[in-house]
C-alpha cells in the first residue's frame, strides 16, 4: 500500500498523462515550485504561524515530516484537512531540514529524479545514477543487518509513486541500448537479490551475455523460457530474439506467448516481430506474407500466429 506522499506523487503523474483525472487543485500542485515564503503563508492560513527558526525547533522533536505534521496540525482540524497540511509541512522539511533524511523524503527525491529522467529533462544520467547508488546503499545496509532483501525492497517501494522494479529494468535496458554494459552489469548484480520477479533481470543479463557470447546467451535463454514468465517480458524476449539468437528459441518464445494473447494489438505486435525476423534472415517472400496478414489487423487470430510459428525454421 502506497504511503501518503507517494499517493499524491502518483496522482500528479497520472494527471499529467490523463487531463481528465479529477482531483482538488491542492492535490495536483507541485509544491517544489512554490516559494518558501508562500509555504509559510499557507500554513498560517491553516492556523499555524511559524518561521524557519521555529520550524527547526519543532523538528528537533521529530524524526520525520509525518511526525512533524502530527505535532503541528491544529487539534480542531478535520481528517480532510490533514493531507493538504501534511504536503506543505513535507515540502518545508525537504528544503529546510536536509540533515534528517526520512524514508519518505528519500523516496520523494527518487520519484523526482525518475520523473526528470523519463521526461528527458536531465543533461546527464548522474542524478539518476546517484539515486540508484543511494538506494542500493540503503538496501545493502538493511540486508547486512539481517532483514529479508525482498521485504526491504517492497517496504521502500511503498514510499515511491513509480514502480521501482520496472524503472530499474527499463533503465538497465537503456544502458544496454547505449552500450554501457559495465554499469548495466553492476546494476544487475546489485539489484538481483532484492527484486520480487528476477526474470526481467535474468533477461537483461542474457542481453549482456549476448554481446560477447551468443552461445552462452542461447543456453541461458533456454533456461529462462522454461520458467513462468508474464506476457510483457515474453513480448520483449520475442522482440530481442527476432534480431538475435537461435531460430528455435524465437519459435519457442512465440509458442509460449500465444496462450496469453487476446488483444488484436498484441497479436499484431508478435506478427510484426516475425516480419522483422524474416527481414533479418533475408526471407523476403515470407516477410511479405506476414505483412499481408498484418494488413488485415482487425481480423487477426491466434491461429494465424500458430501457423506462422510452425513455419519458422
Amino acid at each position: 500500500m502506497l504511503q501518503t506522499k507517494a499517493l499524491y506523487n502518483l496522482l500528479r503523474l497520472n494527471a499529467a498523462e490523463d487531463p481528465t483525472v479529477s482531483a482538488e487543485p491542492w492535490a495536483l500542485e507541485d509544491l517544489r515550485k512554490v516559494s518558501l515564503e508562500e509555504l509559510f503563508v499557507r500554513l498560517e492560513q491553516k492556523g499555524v504561524k511559524i518561521n524557519r527558526h521555529s520550524l527547526h525547533q519543532f523538528a528537533e522533536q521529530c524524526d520525520t515530516p509525518e511526525e512533524l505534521t502530527d505535532l503541528l496540525l491544529p487539534d480542531e482540524a478535520g481528517e480532510e484537512e490533514r493531507d493538504p497540511f501534511y504536503l506543505i509541512v513535507f515540502e518545508l522539511w525537504r528544503r529546510l531540514i536536509p540533515e534528517k533524511q526520512s524514508l519518505s523524503i528519500f523516496c520523494d527525491e527518487m520519484d523526482h529524479r525518475i520523473s526528470l529522467y523519463d521526461q528527458g529533462e536531465v543533461d546527464s544520467d548522474e542524478p539518476i545514477q546517484d539515486a540508484l547508488a543511494n538506494l542500493l546503499e540503503v538496501l545493502d545496509e538493511n540486508a547486512d543487518s539481517g532483514a529479508d532483501p525482498e521485504e526491504i525492497f517492497q517496504a521502500i517501494s511503498e514510499y515511491c509513486a513509480h514502480d521501482l522494479e520496472d524503472f530499474i529494468s527499463d533503465y538497465i535496458s537503456d544502458l544496454l541500448d547505449s552500450g554501457n554494459s559495465l554499469y548495466a552489469s553492476e546494476l544487475i548484480e546489485g539489484f538481483s537479490a532484492y527484486v520480487a520477479d528476477p526474470h526481467w533481470l535474468d533477461f537483461l543479463k542474457i542481453r549482456l551475455i549476448a554481446s560477447t557470447d551468443i552461445g552462452d546467451a542461447n543456453i541461458a535463454m533456454h533456461r529462462l523460457l522454461e520458467s513462468e514468465i508474464d506476457l510483457p517480458l515474453l513480448l520483449e524476449i520475442i522482440r530481442f530474439l527476432s534480431a538475435n539468437g537461435e531460430h528455435e528459441l524465437f519459435r519457442l518464445a512465440i509458442r509460449k506467448a500465444i496462450p496469453h494473447l487476446s488483444a488484436q494489438d498484441e497479436i499484431a505486435e508478435v506478427m510484426g516481430y516475425i516480419a522483422d525476423f524474416y527481414r533479418r534472415i533475408d526471407e523476403d517472400e515470407k516477410e511479405k506474407m506476414v505483412q499481408k496478414l498484418l494488413a488485415k489487423r482487425n481480423s487477426l487470430k491466434t491461429s494465424d500466429l500458430e501457423a506462422l510459428q510452425e513455419q519458422i525454421q
